[in-house]
């Protein structure tokens, strides 16, 4: 009897086991951080690192000291990497500490052993001050092209990286090494001037990886970089407070609510004079797609209009605008041309700029603010 139940029991196990087994096979598998790959990336001077559309890192300190980024990642093969990286360059000068000519370069290396190199690709939109002349610096500003980021994002007209010695670029702060081996620091082929660069790649899957989770998250971070867009900044006018020179926003303006609105708040006790642009029409010259024809901008003090324009060329401002823009190292807007521009002086408080379609018409549109004299 003892022999026939344990033979029973054996079976019964057995089943249960079976049972077991398929139970967790048709089951939720989640990933763990054995899962996870690390990442490591160093910029000079600051970078913001996208996979697969989603932003995994950014570097916390604005400049100095140079900082090395480090994380773990839930790697998801194919692997779109894009990486935003900044030299410290005054926007309007493309100097640093009012009078030198900086250096840049960019580093990152992930646990499956993916690294920058030459075979990245590599786009410059920020570049001055132009002829290396520090004495009348000039700088040359494109716009960023929405979606940068993103897996399906088309760069296959943009130029290769160039690749950089760890002497040439210098890096301090808390630089490892030891953390970037095989990894080449890269930029454009100009390391000085070349101040915003954006770098993409893709990665393939390694032959012996193997996919061991079948779960997806519920939390959805797909707005995330609209939502970082669409933030109020501060522009400080106190004592010891930093000094705003320049900020932009560019999206899809829809309507109702889906119109673009960012804020400005002026801190301190001292007005300031900014020129305002909505620009729609002339990104097509920059090679971008569906923009908005005819943007409206209006200027609201809470929710009192203090400003509004159509068409920034009509006589009464169009030469104001012009040497404003200049004096502030934007691109130049063609005469005749539909965008909207104003150039105000703004006391102390919190503002925003309404940017909509006239007529009701949606596209895309790029806000921007900037500081003048």
């Amino acid at each position: 009897m003892k022999s026939i139940w344990r033979r029973a029991g054996a079976l019964g196990a057995g089943l249960v086991g079976l049972a077991l087994g398929a139970w967790a096979q048709g089951g939720l598998i989640k990933p763990g951080i054995a899962q996870t790959i690390p990442l490591n990336a160093y910029a000079d001077n600051w970078c913001v690192i996208f996979i697969n559309g989603k932003m995994v890192a950014m570097d916390s300190i604005d400049f100095l000291p140079h900082n090395q980024v480090s994380v773990k990642i839930l790697p998801e093969y194919p692997m779109t990497i894009a990486v935003l990286a900044k030299d410290n360059a005054d926007p309007a000068t493309g100097l640093e500490y009012g009078t030198q000519i900086g250096d840049a370069g960019f580093i990152l290396k992930l646990g499956d052993g993916t690294a920058t190199s030459a075979a990245w690709k590599a786009k410059n939109f920020f570049k001055g001050p132009l002829n290396s002349d520090p004495r009348n610096p000039v700088v040359q500003h494109t716009p960023i092209p929405a979606n940068w980021y993103a897996k399906d994002f088309d760069d296959s007209a943009w130029g290769f990286a160039t690749e950089y010695t760890a002497a040439r670029v210098g890096p301090d702060g808390d630089y490892v090494a030891s953390d970037f081996t095989t990894a080449k620091f890269i930029w454009t082929d100009d390391l000085n001037l070349d101040n915003t660069v954006i770098f993409r790649t893709t990665v393939q899957k390694p032959a012996t990886y193997v996919k061991s989770w079948n779960t997806t998250p519920n939390l959805d971070v797909s707005a995330l970089p609209a939502e970082i867009g669409g933030t109020t900044t501060v522009l400080s006018g106190g004592p010891g407070g930093g000094e705003f020179v320049n900020l932009s926003t560019r999206a899809f303006v829809g309507t109702a609510d889906g119109v673009l609105i960012p804020g400005l708040v002026i801190g301190g006790t001292t007005a300031k004079r900014v020129l305002v642009r909505a620009v729609g029409p002339t990104l097509t010259s920059f090679g971008v797609t569906g923009v908005l024809a005819d943007p409206t901008l209006e200027v609201f003090s809470g929710m009192t209009m203090v400003a509004s324009n159509d068409n920034w060329s009509d006589p009464a401002a169009s030469s104001l605008v012009a040497i404003a823009a200049a004096n502030a190292g934007a691109f130049a807007l063609p005469a005749g041309s539909k965008d909207s521009a104003l150039v105000l002086t703004l006391a102390p408080g919190a503002y925003t700029f309404r940017v909509a379609g006239a007529g009701g018409t949606t596209g895309v549109a790029l806000v921007e603010v900037y500081a003048l004299p």
